[in-house]
């Protein structure tokens, strides 16, 4: 999921779906772990994602 977001082919695909792709149905579950996880928001993720130079993804 976290691939998909920074994937600029999919800019225009919701978070939301994003995440059903996943399996994760609640936008909130994903936020949550996804948060968890990275220490962001899965939009301030994909905000920081599409506007770092190309190649810096976040460091992973």
């Amino acid at each position: 999921a976290r691939r998909d977001l920074a994937n600029p082919a999919l800019l225009t695909t919701p978070v939301h779906v994003i995440a059903a792709r996943w399996g994760i149905l609640r936008a909130s579950d994903f936020t949550r772990a996804f948060r968890a996880t990275y220490g962001m928001s899965p939009t301030e993720y994909r905000f920081l994602a599409l506007t770092a130079p190309s190649g810096d993804e976040g460091g992973e």
